[in-house]
């Protein structure tokens, strides 16, 4: 389910635990792309922590990144960090990543937050 959402500086932080559904995914998603500050956002940090159940299939992975192909007209200098302990997530995100191929937004992976805010340039 999702923790939290946050608008920090420029950019957005989400948090997830537990039992995560596509619709959350989406969901969430079209907030940060609605969001009155989203043409001036230089990142996403996706953190997924404790995940029980990660109930997204492909489809909905090529839609999250349909989504955010349409999103990037309104901002092409986005970096989305996704990070996760689970090879699941993982490897969905994976999936994301290859399906985002003509998006001008630079997309990672990560096990490890750290790695992952080293990357956004947030220490």
């Amino acid at each position: 389910m999702i923790k939290s959402i946050d608008y920090v500086e420029d950019g957005v932080r989400l948090a997830f635990d537990g039992k995560i559904t596509s619709q959350e995914i989406l969901n969430a998603n079209m907030k940060i792309i609605h969001h009155d500050d989203f043409a001036s956002i230089r990142y996403q940090l996706w953190i997924f922590s404790s995940v029980e159940d990660f109930m997204l299939s492909t489809n909905d992975m090529m839609n999250l990144a349909e989504q955010d192909q349409a999103a990037s007209e309104k901002n092409q200098n986005v970096k989305v960090a996704i990070v996760s302990d689970s090879p699941l997530v993982y490897g969905l995100g994976r999936m994301y990543e290859a399906f985002s191929g003509d998006n001008p937004w630079e997309i990672m992976i990560f096990y490890e937050l750290k790695e992952a805010q080293e990357w956004l340039n947030l220490t």
